[in-house]
């Protein structure tokens, strides 16, 4: 019996082989260039002592922020670049290995450290105590002697 034909797989699934051809070479690092002595504060600007403002005001503000005009990307191009390189290769710039390692740590800890945090509040604060297990005396005995 024939099987009846199928879609074609998905490019993702298929082989691909190593090129003999040499990967084009990154971008060129931009110069530092040191800012000129018109730009660079003299003096520190003194500031009036504004109150301090809790915690949660400063993480949950409630304030419209807007991004600042030095946010937007410079060089789309790069940007562009990097994320092909990505999907091409298949695999992250070595200077992320260290920033994904943290992430994936924190990914995979916090359940773990939400569920426990719960059960230590539980057995510390509410009272909940630890399961015994019941055991009959005249198995523990004749297991004993063997």
């Amino acid at each position: 019996m024939r099987r009846p034909p199928t879609a074609p797989p998905p490019p993702w699934l298929k082989a691909t082989y190593a090129s003999t051809t040499k990967p084009s070479p990154p971008p060129e690092p931009r110069a530092y260039k040191t800012p000129s002595p018109s730009q660079t504060p003299k003096e520190p600007l003194e500031t009036p002592d504004s109150p301090k403002q809790s915690l949660i005001r400063r993480l949950f503000s409630t304030r419209n922020v807007q991004p600042l005009p030095d946010a937007e990307p410079k060089d789309i191009a790069r940007g562009v670049e990097a994320s092909q390189r990505v999907v091409r290769d298949g695999f992250l710039d070595p200077r992320y290995r260290p920033a994904a390692r943290r992430v994936t740590a924190i990914i995979c800890a916090l359940p773990l450290a939400i569920y426990l945090s719960y059960v230590l509040f539980e057995r510390r604060f509410m009272g909940k105590e630890q399961k015994v297990r019941a055991v009959r005396l005249g198995v523990e005995e004749e297991g004993g002697n063997t």
